[in-house]
């Protein structure tokens, strides 16, 4: 039987190995096209775009979206979009979209997917940092599944998993961006360096919306809103 402590650190370690084992597996090779089945959806993965489905993330948060809440013309903002699961998952709802990703080929495989689902007239994509593409802009839903890791990405693909201070200016910028009453769903894992910033963040209140220990890793859906 393992010390507290070393089970602590050796599941760490595990959960690490496992992101980049999957974080290998995520990454379509050049020129190669994937189709991921999520539910009713089936979601083309094109070449450098961050798998959602593959990797958890993506589709945990999607599914702790609940599309049975009143979503009829609500605004969404889908940050960081990817494949555009969560964009698209919100306008089947009744919810108009928009989605921003740093990544132009995410960009580009989110309309593929909004087109797919016959749901293009109710998401717009742009390309951009985070806020910057809906500058003044507010929102009564944002969609999240940050980078997780800390240090500089090596490119825009590498983004999707590592930034400076994404999180950190999401945090801070979030508050100006939702309509009153409006909220954020982030979703997190145990795996990475980012959730600490959530707890320290004194303007903002949070709540618990869903969770699941995959044993190498635990994944949360909190629920953000502005403290008014």
């Amino acid at each position: 039987m393992l010390w507290p402590g070393v089970a602590t650190r050796w599941r760490r370690a595990l959960g690490r190995l496992g992101w980049r084992v999957r974080r290998s597996l995520g990454w379509r090779a050049e020129g190669t096209t994937l189709v991921e089945t999520l539910g009713p959806l089936r979601l083309v993965i094109l070449p450098s775009v961050f798998n959602g489905v593959r990797l958890r993330t993506g589709a945990f948060l999607a599914d702790a979206f609940d599309a049975g809440s009143s979503l009829e013309q609500a605004r969404v903002l889908d940050l960081g979009t990817g494949s555009g699961i969560g964009a698209v998952v919100a306008a089947r709802a009744g919810a108009r979209v928009t989605a921003t990703d740093i990544n132009p080929e995410a960009v580009r495989c989110a309309q593929v997917n909004a087109l797919i689902h016959h749901v293009d007239h109710q998401v717009d994509v742009r390309l951009g940092d985070l806020f910057e593409p809906v500058r003044g802009e507010r929102f009564d839903v944002v969609l999240f599944n940050p980078p997780y890791y800390r240090g500089h990405p090596r490119d825009v693909t590498d983004a999707a998993w590592r930034s400076v201070d994404a999180f950190d200016r999401f945090l801070a910028q979030l508050p100006a961006h939702l309509t009153r009453g409006g909220f954020a769903l982030v979703v997190l894992s145990t795996d990475g360096d980012v959730g600490s910033a959530l707890r320290a963040a004194a303007h903002l209140k949070t709540r618990l919306v869903r969770e699941r220990d995959f044993g190498n890793e635990r994944l949360v859906v909190y629920e953000v809103r502005a403290i008014s």
